[in-house]
């Protein structure tokens, strides 16, 4: 269908869903054969193609390889209908892609027509001029993005839609259900804690819990929690959020040195207790393993391991888990849960290309009710995860692939989920808080010294930025919070 090109290795998420990534490329599955799946929607949208880019196009764009696969169907049937063809595609990891849209933007160049990249960079690309608003190309094809929840807010920016999203990843809860349902360790715990073992509400009962099953000796750990500086944040936004917590006051003041950002800090910190010594040094391609393998009792992860974790060719620990909502806080007086997706990544348009149009239709068609459903669905490439309302009815292709308990825990978890920071300018306040955040977990800061050198870290770069420029901004970061405080 398309030809790789490769740029650069790097194994976050390489390894993130290994055990499901790791089948040839190219090989679509039965179910993603053919156009059995056309329905009015992909006709809206195809006709509306023809008009935009009557004598077809040939696209070019950024992906890594890792999400490349499960598309191929859906690019090559778009491509029979419309004669808009993507033949060529450059291989750059997720995590090196907004460095290189950014570039892009600076030079102005319309080489490439898509970034699928995390849309956590739209309000940086946008500003930058890089980006197509898709409004008027969704109303020609009368396309709407139907996600679970808030989660469709996080494609926009300004009031505009700047893109079409392609994976969910969102963090999930993970608990070893057998160890979890089993009548002696259930009374065990009842015994010493003098309540009955049920699933985390809170942070508190969440390490509670993890203490009493982190057995160490035993070759199981409590937590499998990545601590790593550079996954870090994903676990400190859930903290902070569910305390009541939010990173910028209205006037664009950093808001964190405060007893919310402590705590989050501070919660953080505390699950050391129950987690790997060497956990601050370990990835997902040290993590994971111990995940599948038997050698950890719960943690807050990407959805992605759920298709991992219960494939029998795998996984040593497939039927063994159970999934819902991550726990939360009563800090701020009210149970509040926060989960996270980050990365969160979609189909971006170049507004430089002269073949935007042709761009913005073909990412339409990757974002319908049946091909969402296919690529997320794929039982083999699955590193794109559900987000469409539609992946979620019963008997859907992601079911059979994430399980029906899965899929239940998922919606729940994209019900309640908020984006990392949402502002131009982003890497560097993100930058400071990893630093700090990694230095505090190596015994060399305490929580409040990591949310006062933060805070003083993120007024240089707002004064930097510009803070007019950033309340701006700061309306539609807020904008994309749940309306709920716990899932429905």
């Amino acid at each position: 269908m398309f030809e790789t090109i490769k740029w650069s290795e790097v194994s976050r998420r390489e390894i993130l869903k290994a055990g499901t990534a790791a089948a040839a490329f190219g090989a679509a599955t039965p179910m993603m054969a053919g156009s059995a799946f056309a329905s009015a929607e992909e006709d809206r949208i195809v006709a509306s193609a023809k008009k935009a880019a009557p004598s077809g196009a040939e696209l070019t764009g950024i992906m890594w390889s890792n999400y490349q696969t499960a598309t191929q169907p859906i690019l090559k049937e778009f491509g029979d209908l419309t004669g808009i063809t993507l033949p060529r595609i450059q291989d750059i990891s997720t995590f090196e892609i907004p460095q290189r849209a950014m570039a892009e933007a600076l030079s102005k160049s319309p080489e490439f027509d898509f970034f699928h990249v995390d849309t956590n960079m739209i309000p940086s690309l946008a500003s930058a001029g890089l980006l197509e608003p898709l409004d008027e190309y969704m109303a020609s094809a009368d396309f709407k993005i139907n996600a679970v929840g808030d989660f469709g807010k996080f494609v926009t920016y300004k009031g505009k839609t700047y893109g079409v999203p392609t994976d969910g990843n969102v963090h999930t809860q993970f608990i070893r259900n057998d160890f979890f349902s089993d009548p002696d360790e259930r009374k065990a715990f009842a015994d010493k804690h003098g309540r009955e073992l049920t699933w985390p509400e809170t942070w508190e009962e969440d390490l509670e819990i993890m203490k009493f099953f982190h057995r160490p000796d035993d070759g199981m750990w409590g937590s499998a929690n990545l601590r790593d500086r550079g996954s870090s944040l994903a676990w400190w936004y859930m903290y902070l959020h569910s305390a009541g917590g939010f990173p910028f006051t209205d006037d664009m003041e950093p808001n964190i040195d405060n007893d919310a950002g402590e705590y989050a800090v501070q919660t953080y910190l505390d699950v050391k207790q129950v987690s790997h010594p060497e956990a601050a040094g370990w990835g997902t391609p040290q993590m994971i393993p111990r995940i599948i393998n038997g050698n950890a009792f719960a943690c807050q992860y990407w959805d992605g391991i759920i298709a991992l974790a219960e494939n029998p060719e795998k996984s040593k620990t497939a039927g063994k888990w159970v999934y819902g909502p991550v726990p939360g806080s009563r800090f701020s007086g009210k149970l509040l849960k926060r989960s996270v997706s980050t990365p969160n990544v979609g189909i971006l348009v170049n507004r430089h290309s002269p073949r935007k149009a042709a761009m913005a239709h073909l990412a339409m068609y990757m974002g319908t009710a049946a091909n969402s459903s296919r690529i997320v669905g794929d039982p083999v490439n699955t590193f794109h995860d559900p987000w469409h309302v539609a992946n979620f009815e019963p008997g859907s292709l992601p079911e059979k692939t994430y399980t029906a308990g899965g899929m239940a825990a998922i919606k729940k978890n994209l019900e309640i989920v908020t984006p990392p920071i949402f502002l131009t300018g982003l890497l560097e306040f993100e930058t400071e808080l990893k630093r700090n955040l990694s230095e505090a977990y190596a015994g060399d800061k305490t929580a409040k010294q990591v949310v006062s050198q933060t805070s003083d870290a993120w007024g240089r770069t707002i004064r930097r930025v510009g803070k007019r420029r950033l309340q701006e901004e700061l309306t539609t970061y807020k904008s994309l919070f749940p309306s709920i405080d716990v899932p429905s």
